[in-house]
C-alpha cells in the first residue's frame, strides 16, 4: 500500500500522461449527441439537405450514383435560363446566344420533379460544393470569400453552444481542418462539414490561416444580352389591321400624328396547333412606312379561335416552328421589329412562354430585329409573364396601360385612371429597367350604361365620346381622383357614365411617363384620336434631333 503522498503524485503523473496523449479532455463535459437530423430541420425521409452558401434550403436534392442532383427550380435560382418540355422529353439551357440540350439520366432525372445534377450546373454556374453522410448533405458554395482555418490540434467535441455542458454535434479528430468563424478567450465559433458550433479553442492549433474559398466553373453561362436599343425615346402607334385590305389606309392613319416612329400593324396570328401563323402583311405597307419615317413592328397575337397556346408553347418542336415562322415573316416584309401580344394565357403556360421569348430572342438579335412584349398592367395572377425574364431577354416591355374596367367589371369606371397607369409604371420598373419599358396608354373610353340593375358598356373612340355627350346636351367635368374629364346623367331610367381620354387625360399620364424617364409611349390605337392629341404628345416626346 502506498502512502498518501505517493498515490498523489501517480495520480498526477497519470493526469499528465492523459493531458498530454489527449485522452484526458473535457473533465465534466456533456455526453449527449445532438440529433442531426433536427439541427438540419429534417426528418429521416426527407431526401438530401441542400445548405447553399451557409443556408438551409428548404428543396431537398438527392445522390445517386455518387452524383447529387438539385431540382429545377433550384438550377433556376441560380441561372434562371433551364426549361424542361415533358410532353417531348427536352431538359434546355439557353443563353442569349445558343441552346444547350441536358442528357436524361446523366445531366438531369425526370420524375414527378426534374432534378439537374451539380456538375451539369456547374457546367453554367461557378461554384464548389462537398457531400457528406450521417445525415446526407450537400454543403453548396457559389460566392467566393476570405475565410480563417485553423486545425484541430487534440480530439475535441463540436458542441451546440460555448458551453461543455451542450449536446454534442460533431467528433472532432486531431489534424481535421476547420473554418473559425469567431473566437474569444475560451471558444471558437467554426465551421465542419457545413456544421455550425463550438469548440474550445485549447483544443485547436494556435496556427490560423486566411484562405479563398474558390468557386469553379460556369465557363457556359451565356449572359451576352446585347439590347436592340433606340438612342431616342419610342413612340409607337398600334395600327389595327384586321384584313389585308386595310394595309391601303396606312397614310390616312398616320395622318394626324406628331412625332410617331413607330408604327406596329397588327398582322400575324397564331394558328393552328402546330406553329402556323396567320399573316396579312405586306410589304408595300413596310416600303411606304419606311418613306414616311417610321419603323415598322408587326404585331403577333393568340386570338384566333382556332389555336392552343399553351399546346403551341409547351411543345419544343411546336414553339420552335412558330418562332421560326415568325422570324422568316419578318425578314419576308423587311420589318424592323416584332411586337408579342399574347394575351389570357393560363399560368401552367407561364415557364413555355419565357422559355419562347428566350429562343425567340437569339434570333430577333442574330438578324437585328427588335423584339418587344405587350403586358397587362402589373397584379399577382399576371406574374407568370415573368416579366424580369422580359426585362432580361427582350429589347422592349411594352405595358397595355389600360382596360382597368371592362366590360365583364361589377361596376363603371375608367378605363385608364392616372393611379392605375403610375402603380403599372412603378410595379413594372421594379423588373424592368426604365429605358426598356414602354407604356401604351388609350385612344378610347367607355360609355356605361345601368339600367335596371343591369350594366353595360360599349367602346368609343375620342370624337364617338365627344359626339355623345353633345348630343345629349352634356358637359364633363375635370375628376381629380382619376385626371380625367368625367360626366354623369340619367335619360330615359338609364344612367351614363364616361371617363374621357383626351387631351388633359393624356397629359396628366404623359406627365408620369417623362417624369419616370421611360423608353417611350405607345398608343393603341390609330384613328380613335382626335388631332389635338399629337400635339400634346409631341409637347412631350419631341422628335428626335
Amino acid at each position: 500500500m502506498l502512502p498518501l503522498a505517493g498515490a498523489g503524485v501517480v495520480v498526477a503523473a497519470v493526469a499528465l500522461i492523459l493531458l498530454g496523449t489527449g485522452l484526458f479532455k473535457e473533465v465534466g463535459g456533456s455526453g449527449e449527441k445532438a440529433d442531426l437530423s433536427e439541427y438540419f430541420g429534417v426528418t429521416a425521409d426527407d431526401g438530401t439537405i441542400l445548405i447553399v452558401d451557409g443556408e438551409i434550403r428548404e428543396e431537398k436534392a438527392f445522390i445517386q450514383n455518387e452524383t447529387p442532383y438539385v431540382p429545377l427550380s433550384f438550377a433556376n435560382s441560380l441561372y434562371d435560363n433551364f426549361y424542361y418540355d415533358s410532353l417531348e422529353g427536352h431538359l434546355l439551357v439557353t443563353g442569349a446566344t445558343n441552346i444547350v440540350e441536358g442528357a436524361q439520366g446523366t445531366d438531369y432525372i425526370a420524375d414527378d420533379t426534374v432534378y439537374i445534377s451539380l456538375p451539369f450546373l456547374n457546367r453554367f454556374v461557378a461554384m464548389s460544393y462537398e457531400m457528406y453522410e450521417k445525415p446526407s448533405r450537400i454543403d453548396v458554395v457559389t460566392k467566393s470569400e476570405e475565410i480563417t482555418l485553423a486545425e484541430v490540434e487534440k480530439e475535441t467535441k463540436l458542441r451546440q453552444s460555448a458551453d461543455k455542458k451542450s449536446a454534442i454535434l460533431a467528433e472532432l479528430d486531431k489534424g481535421d481542418e476547420i473554418q473559425v468563424i469567431q473566437e474569444n478567450d475560451d471558444w471558437a465559433e467554426i465551421r465542419y462539414q457545413a456544421i455550425t458550433g463550438y469548440a474550445e479553442i485549447r483544443y485547436l492549433g494556435e496556427d490560423r490561416d486566411s484562405s479563398t474559398v474558390s468557386c469553379e466553373g460556369g465557363d457556359e453561362a451565356d449572359n451576352s444580352y446585347k439590347k436592340n436599343l433606340r438612342d431616342h425615346k419610342i413612340v409607337l402607334g398600334f395600327h389595327n389591321v384586321s384584313v389585308a385590305d386595310a394595309n391601303s389606309y396606312l397614310r390616312e392613319a398616320a395622318a394626324p400624328t406628331k412625332g410617331m416612329n413607330v408604327i406596329a400593324p397588327t398582322w400575324f396570328s397564331m394558328m393552328g396547333t402546330e406553329g402556323g401563323l396567320a399573316d396579312i402583311g405586306s410589304k408595300e405597307y413596310v416600303s411606304a412606312a419606311h418613306e414616311m419615317g417610321y419603323e415598322v413592328w408587326g404585331v403577333v397575337d393568340n386570338f384566333n379561335q382556332d389555336t392552343d397556346s399553351n399546346e403551341v408553347l409547351s411543345n419544343t418542336s411546336k414553339r420552335m416552328a412558330l418562332e421560326q415562322n415568325l422570324i422568316n415573316k419578318a425578314l419576308e416584309y423587311g420589318l424592323d421589329g416584332i411586337n408579342i401580344d399574347f394575351e389570357q394565357l393560363q399560368g401552367e403556360t407561364g415557364d413555355d412562354f419565357a422559355q419562347f421569348l428566350r429562343e425567340l430572342s437569339i434570333y430577333t438579335r442574330a438578324n437585328n430585329l427588335v423584339l418587344s412584349v405587350d403586358n397587362y398592367v402589373p397584379q399577382d395572377y399576371t406574374d407568370f409573364y415573368r416579366r424580369d425574364i422580359q426585362g432580361r431577354v427582350a429589347d422592349y416591355v411594352l405595358i397595355m396601360g389600360y382596360d382597368e374596367h371592362t366590360a365583364i367589371s361589377d361596376e363603371a369606371g375608367s378605363v385608364a385612371s392616372l393611379g392605375f397607369v403610375t402603380q403599372g409604371i412603378e410595379d413594372t420598373l421594379k423588373e424592368v429597367p426604365a429605358e426598356q419599358v414602354i407604356n401604351a396608354i388609350p385612344f378610347y373610353t367607355r360609355k356605361w350604361a345601368y339600367e335596371e340593375g343591369s350594366l353595360s358598356c360599349e367602346s368609343l373612340g375620342m370624337n364617338e365620346a365627344n359626339t355623345f355627350l353633345a348630343d345629349n346636351g352634356v358637359k364633363a367635368e375635370w375628376d381629380a381622383d382619376t385626371c380625367q374629364n368625367r360626366a354623369s346623367f340619367e335619360k330615359n331610367g338609364v344612367t351614363y357614365s364616361i371617363w374621357l381620354e383626351d387631351a388633359e387625360s393624356i397629359s396628366s399620364k404623359l406627365a408620369v411617363m417623362t417624369a419616370h424617364d421611360l423608353g417611350g409611349a405607345g398608343f393603341w390605337k390609330l384613328t380613335q384620336e382626335t388631332p389635338d392629341i399629337w400635339d400634346t404628345i409631341v409637347s412631350y416626346y419631341p422628335p428626335a434631333s
